[in-house]
Parts: C-alpha cells; sequence; structure tokens
C-alpha cells in the first residue's frame, strides 16, 4: 500500500515505516488504521499527520479523526485513525429543505434531495429500483442519514466513484473463485446468532375511521415455534392494505419475520495468484467451501481487512447464511422420535430405555449377589495378612522410620549395608584418603593436572 499525507492546505508529502490497515463492513463504513514511528526517511512528513489532515492510501483519500502519539525507543511513534473521505462528506452536509405535502417519490427524488449542497452527483440503476413510497416532508437532515434512509426502503446498496454515488440493487460482481477449507483459506471463525429469531407475526391493514375495524387482519406463525416456542415480532400496521391485496400483506407478513437462525462467517485468504484468485472485493459474490462448518454455498463478502503487510493475508467477513428450516425441523423431529421412546405418556422413564430389570425408586432390585445395603468391613492389616492395605504394604509402611520432627529417617550407609548412599559407593569413598591438616583438594583441578602430565610424559616419550 502507497501512503501519503494531506493537509488541509492541500501540501502532499510521502510516508514511510508505516504499518496500515484498511478496513470495510457491512454497515457500509470504511476506514483506515496508522502507525508510523518517527524516523530519518519520513522525519518531513511525520509532523504532518494531525487531525483533519488526509491519508491518501492506493489513491483513496481518508480523514484523520483520532491521533495518538506515545514516546518509543529513542522516537515517537503516532496512531491514527482515519474516515473514507466520501463518508465524512456526507455526514458534514446538512439538508435543509424537505419534499413537501405527501405525495409520490421514485429513488431519484429522494436521492436528489439527500444529496443536495453535498457537491456529490449520484448514477442510480433502476432494475429493481422502480417502488414509489407515498412521503411527507422528506429531508431536513444529514445527506448520509437521508441517503441510508433510501437504501433502506430499496434494499439497495452504494458507493463512490470519486465526487459520485453509484446505487444499485446489488453492486457486487458475481465472480466463479472459490475458497476451499485448507487450500486457500486458514482460521474459519463462524458465529451462530439467535437474538433476532421471531417465530410470530401480526398485520393490520386500513382501520376504519368510526368502527375501528382493519379492512384486513391477518397473522403468520413459523414453522420453527414448534421448536422454539412462540415469540412475538412487532406488528405491521398499513393503510396500504385492504381486503382487496390482503394476499400482499401475508407475503410482507412472511419477508418481514426473522425466523431464520442466522451463521456468520469469518476467515483469512491467503491469496494464489498461480491460480488467478486474488481479486476478491467487498460485494462481490464467490463460492464457500468449509468442510468442518458444512459450507458449501456462493456467498457475498460483506467486509474486508486489507494490511500493507505483504506477509498477511486478507481478512473476509461474509453475508449472514440462514439455516434452512426443512433442515431444522427434520432435524427437531428426529430428536423428538428419539426422546419419545425414554417416556411413556405420564411423562415416566420407561424402564425399557435404561435396562431390563432396572427400576428407579425405594423398591430397586439388583443382579443376585450384589447387595447395596451391606457395606463391607475390612480389619487392619498384619505383616502376613491383608486388611486396609495388602500384608506386602504393611511391611513396607512399618520399615519406615519417623524422627520426632514427624520426617522420615534413613540410616548412614557401611560396607555391608546400604543408606543415604549404596554400599559400593560407600566402599569407593572410604578409599580417599585426605589429611585433614593438608591443602582444600580441587578434583577437577586435579584431573586436569594430571592429564597435563600424561601428556607431557607422552611428548618426552615419542622424542
Amino acid at each position: 500500500m502507497e501512503l501519503l499525507i494531506k493537509t488541509v492546505r492541500g501540501e502532499v508529502e510521502s510516508l514511510t515505516d508505516y504499518d496500515c490497515t484498511v478496513r470495510e463492513t457491512a454497515e457500509n463504513e470504511k476506514s483506515l488504521d496508522v502507525t508510523v514511528s518517527r524516523t530519518r526517511r519520513n522525519d518531513h512528513s511525520f509532523g504532518l499527520i494531525e487531525n483533519e489532515n488526509t491519508f491518501v492510501c492506493d489513491g483513496e483519500e481518508y480523514v484523520i479523526k483520532k491521533t495518538n502519539p506515545v514516546t518509543a525507543v529513542g522516537t515517537v511513534k503516532v496512531s491514527a485513525t482515519a474516515i473514507y473521505k466520501p463518508l465524512i462528506d456526507l455526514a458534514d452536509n446538512y439538508v435543509y429543505s424537505k419534499s413537501g405535502k405527501k405525495k409520490k417519490m421514485t429513488i431519484d427524488d429522494m436521492v436528489a434531495i439527500a444529496l443536495e449542497g453535498s457537491g456529490y452527483s449520484y448514477d442510480i440503476s433502476p432494475e429493481g429500483l422502480g417502488a414509489t413510497f407515498e412521503l411527507e416532508d422528506f429531508g431536513d437532515g444529514f445527506s448520509n442519514d437521508l441517503l441510508r434512509d433510501i437504501l433502506d426502503k430499496y434494499k439497495a446498496e452504494y458507493a463512490f466513484s470519486g465526487k459520485k454515488v453509484v446505487i444499485a440493487k446489488e453492486l457486487g460482481r458475481d465472480t466463479d473463485y472459490q475458497i476451499r477449507h485448507k487450500f486457500n483459506s486458514r482460521d474459519e471463525q463462524a458465529e451462530v446468532d439467535t437474538s433476532s429469531l421471531k417465530t410470530y407475526i401480526r398485520g393490520y391493514g386500513k382501520q376504519n375511521d368510526k368502527t375501528k375495524a382493519y379492512a384486513v387482519e391477518l397473522e403468520y406463525t413459523s414453522p420453527l415455534a414448534e421448536i422454539y416456542g412462540i415469540k412475538h415480532a412487532a406488528p405491521i400496521r398499513d393503510d396500504a392494505y385492504t381486503d382487496k391485496n390482503a394476499d400482499e400483506l401475508e407475503l410482507r407478513l412472511q419477508e418481514e419475520l426473522t425466523d431464520t437462525i442466522e451463521l456468520s462467517l469469518t476467515l483469512t485468504y491467503t491469496e494464489l495468484r498461480y491460480f488467478g484468485v486474488q481479486d476478491i472485493r467487498k460485494g462481490d459474490y464467490v463460492w464457500c467451501m468449509i468442510d468442518p462448518f458444512g459450507i458449501n454455498k456462493r456467498i457475498k463478502v460483506v467486509g474486508v481487512e486489507r494490511y500493507s503487510d505483504p506477509n498477511k493475508s486478507p481478512v473476509y467477513t461474509f453475508g449472514k447464511l440462514k439455516r434452512d428450516i426443512k433442515t431444522d425441523m427434520k432435524n427437531f423431529r428426529k430428536t423428538e422420535k428419539r426422546v419419545s421412546k425414554l417416556f411413556d405418556a405420564a411423562g415416566k422413564v420407561k424402564g425399557s430405555s435404561i435396562g431390563s430389570g432396572i427400576r428407579i425408586g425405594s423398591d430397586a432390585s439388583f443382579d443376585d449377589g450384589y447387595d447395596p445395603t451391606t457395606i463391607p468391613k475390612y480389619g487392619p492389616a498384619t505383616a502376613v495378612s491383608d486388611g486396609l492395605m495388602t500384608s506386602n504394604g504393611f511391611q513396607k509402611l512399618q520399615s519406615i522410620v519417623v524422627g520426632p520432627d514427624g520426617k522420615p529417617q534413613v540410616d548412614m550407609a557401611s560396607s555391608s549395608k546400604a543408606g543415604l548412599m549404596s554400599s559400593t559407593d560407600y566402599v569407593k569413598i572410604s578409599k580417599v584418603s585426605v589429611s585433614s591438616s593438608g591443602p582444600n583438594v580441587d578434583l577437577n583441578k586435579l584431573a586436569s593436572d594430571i592429564a597435563a602430565l600424561t601428556a607431557r610424559v607422552a611428548a618426552l616419550e615419542s622424542k
């Protein structure tokens, strides 16, 4: 990654001795984390790393929002966090105008208001974005908030191309790249999430002002309610539904209910240029084959982390996978069938399920020759008979002598009996004679002196 620093006055300098990470997340956030140490090579540009100045990383601009300088060994190091400049521009632009009275608005109508005064133009791919919404006073907000509101309505995506906002139903490429466990991926992590699981929802159409009755009132219960019980979702209330389009409300209930268990996947991807697999971007669809997790699907990349260190592989986060309800129900049926074999209609454990002839309760019966009410009693052991321990163990224990301090005592060794050492070692040491009035004897030095003398004698004999 090439990294430059650009001041608010437009001055541009190159940076060296840095480490940086580009992060793109599923929430359309994009940021840059940079750590730079002051060295002789970057002394001219290091002082420009200040808040509101801009990093230029591979041609893209990021506005510095946080800096954290610290002292290092013999120098200074600064860590900085910068946000993708187009996101900052839209977050800093406030739209004061409104659309006015309630009327039907297209996505073009809304985007034009959302970007008013921002300096950004837009390009919308109309496919799948032809719906209109009846809105009143749309506007009066920050450009980025208004834009996100529009994208939520249309379930659409956006990206930036210079000073242009590009909007489409989907922006990613449909690639034939494959990511395989133990082939070009490692450190896979999966997370199963049931925090938003709901199994029941109601829907209400137009309400009569006088009778307060609804033109249509429906409910939908997910098959997963049989497993996880009734978990209520917030009801849908919309005057657009009447008895004439009740079927549309029914479909919306099924679409709005979060009756799936989601699994998210993150992995480290080792780029294999030799196989032509090296250009995966956020938004792309790739084939993901992670056998340990039972995943073999075409999945969308929703998050990417890229590093300036060429030895660090990118980290990818994939869109949440929805577990198949049919599979969940099938597994539940199998478990239910197995459990039914354990209990009778009254909820009691069946005797046949835990072994023939065994009953749990005060009238329990046991195999012949076994009576748990009779506890065997053992006497003390002796040198010739077993008891609480074996006779052999008793003899070993008896040979231990304990002193007044409670610690075992061991006899001194002799030429005929082992003690603190073996009798053989005792005999060897007893043959060493050293005068008590003589000098200290260093056995290591003595050995080396003897070796030196032996060498000298050998040299004289060879002459």
